[in-house]
């Protein structure tokens, strides 16, 4: 007996259209017949209630996507980058990597096929920058402002901030640049929203000090200007996030005032009259709040605001302070605004640094003791605390004997080179050692705030107790991006500062940077 899938009854044929994802192919289907548009439609509808059922819930599942195949092109490892939705793609702008190179560079993640897609765009080129935020409006990406840090050559550049405005035309794949009477300072490092015709910028780093000032872009006539609002108002900050509440509301979360100065409070922005009026909202089940909002964008579904963080009952070291301040000040600020903050750090590390005899011009030497516990052990000897161990050159110099070099003298020369060679080989297996054995850090965790009454007179917003399960997330990181798909919250790239150690030798400072993709799915649900 022969059955097609148009003898299936409604019931089964929606619970197969919910198998398909929720992109274009779902989209095409209601093309099919009369019958298959209303069965799509009522997926559609279930897929969002369920959705924001389970973001109230707290039920929501992380799933990683695994590395693209190596023959398809793939976007490189970047943290401080701007991304935002269009249509059935996440788009990614900039950003940086672990050595403070900026790109600008715009690429397409196809959300049905889950593959990367670089686009060779035409027109004026923004300049390659971090900490820019990028806004969609009428099939185009408003690029504002951002940060990009300087060539080694010549020396002692400045940090650039920038004030640039492009504006991306998705039909035409050009960048078009803006130029304005008047403008913000160059910003990095804030937040915006779009209301209306209007994006509305808040805070940032401007030219070495933190912003609380709001500016305002109309997107008809791209003309800016400075709005004037309430003397009570946030702290000036920067790594803040923005949520659009409608045309005439935003809020604004978390934020640093300073380096490793992380802020929790929340504020409303009601913006309506000639003054707009700045009001803090009151925040309940704060025990459930995450430890820090900072540093990345946070997302809005429904009556709901979705922020990473890490659990409160994970195990911290020293929570992170010490491991992430130098990316947060590096990363989000110009050095001149944390100078002061870091001063005894410095001081602290210059100290132990002029303690050793063979760094800052100085000429030691290596006792025969050290040399022979260097051969008599299978890690590295002591005085390479003070050697960079990525540099080979240094590592050679290091692994020399005592013994005298004469010239013309060929056996002894061919035994430092394969001293040299032993010294190197230990070296780099012990680094690969601690990569493998890296500790397990800790994970990216969901965080719930419902927002239900926040325009209310009260202004109140209340944290959701959810149940951490055991469902490991992503390694913790700051300045990655997190976007609302269909159905789905997308989380790419960041940056991670850790320490690791060489047993008896002090810390090394590693900062890894991340490309990998993330998703933040509801369970899946039968009809």
């Amino acid at each position: 007996m022969e059955c097609r899938i148009d003898d299936l009854p409604d019931v089964l044929l929606e619970y197969i259209l919910s198998l398909i994802p929720p992109y274009k192919d779902l989209q095409e289907c209601k093309l099919v017949s009369k019958r298959w548009f209303h069965a799509t439609k009522n997926v559609i509808q279930h897929n969002k209630a369920h959705f924001q059922k389970s973001v109230a819930y707290g039920s929501l599942l992380w799933s990683a996507w695994p590395c693209s195949i190596d023959w398809m092109p793939t976007i490189g490892k970047r943290h401080s980058h701007s991304a935002c939705m269009y249509d059935n793609s996440m788009y990614v702008f900039g950003g940086c990597t672990a050595t403070c190179t900026t790109f600008n560079d715009l690429w397409r993640l196809d959300l049905d096929t889950r593959t990367w897609v670089r686009l060779i765009t035409m027109g004026s080129y923004p300049s390659p920058k971090s900490c820019a935020t990028m806004l969609y409006y009428k099939k185009s990406f408003i690029l504002f402002g951002g940060w990009s840090y300087p060539s080694p050559y010549p020396l002692h550049q400045q940090w650039k901030l920038f004030n640039e405005l492009h504006v991306y035309s998705i039909e035409s794949n050009k960048w078009i640049v803006i130029n304005t009477l008047e403008s913000p300072p160059p910003t990095s490092a804030h937040s915006a929203s779009i209301h209306k015709n209007n994006m509305v910028v808040f805070g940032g780093i401007c030219n070495g000090y933190r912003s609380n000032d709001v500016w305002c872009l109309n997107l008809d006539s791209y003309s800016w200007h400075k709005q004037t609002t309430s003397n009570l108002k946030p702290h000036p900050r920067y790594g803040q996030s923005q949520i659009e509440l409608g045309d005439y509301h935003l809020l604004v979360l978390g934020g640093c005032t300073g380096p490793n100065v992380a802020m929790n409070d929340v504020w409303l922005l009601k913006m309506e009259g000639t003054t707009w009026t700045w009001k803090k909202v009151n925040m309940h089940n704060t025990e459930w709040a995450p430890t820090r909002i900072w540093c990345h964008q946070a997302c809005k579904v429904g009556n709901y605001v979705i922020v990473l963080s890490i659990n409160k009952c994970q195990k911290k070291s020293n929570d992170m302070n010490i491991s992430l301040k130098k990316v947060t000040s590096q990363r989000t600020a110009p050095p001149r605004t944390c100078d002061s903050d870091n001063s005894h750090e410095r001081q602290e590390n210059d100290s132990r640094i002029d303690r050793d005899v063979n760094v800052n011009g100085r000429h030691g030497s290596f006792s025969r003791a050290s040399v022979q516990n260097a051969h008599s052990s299978s890690h590295p000897p002591n005085f390479t605390k003070s050697l960079p161990l990525c540099n080979d050159n240094v590592l050679s110099m290091a692994a020399f004997r005592d013994e005298p070099v004469r010239n013309g003298s060929n056996s002894n020369r061919q035994r430092q080179l394969e001293s040299i060679r032993r010294m190197e080989e230990r070296i780099r297996n012990r680094i690969t050692q601690l990569k493998a054995t890296k500790r397990t850090g800790n994970t990216l965790s969901i965080f719930v705030l419902d927002i239900t009454n926040v325009l209310c007179d009260e202004c109140t917003a209340s944290w959701i107790p959810l149940k951490h399960n055991n469902q490991s997330g992503p390694d913790e990181r700051i300045l990655y991006s997190l976007v609302a798909g269909r159905g789905e919250l997308i989380v790419f790239g960041g940056i991670r500062k850790e320490q690791t150690s060489l047993q008896s030798h002090p810390d090394m400072d590693e900062s890894e940077v991340y490309n990998d993709l993330y998703f933040i799915n509801p369970p899946r649900y039968v009809i």
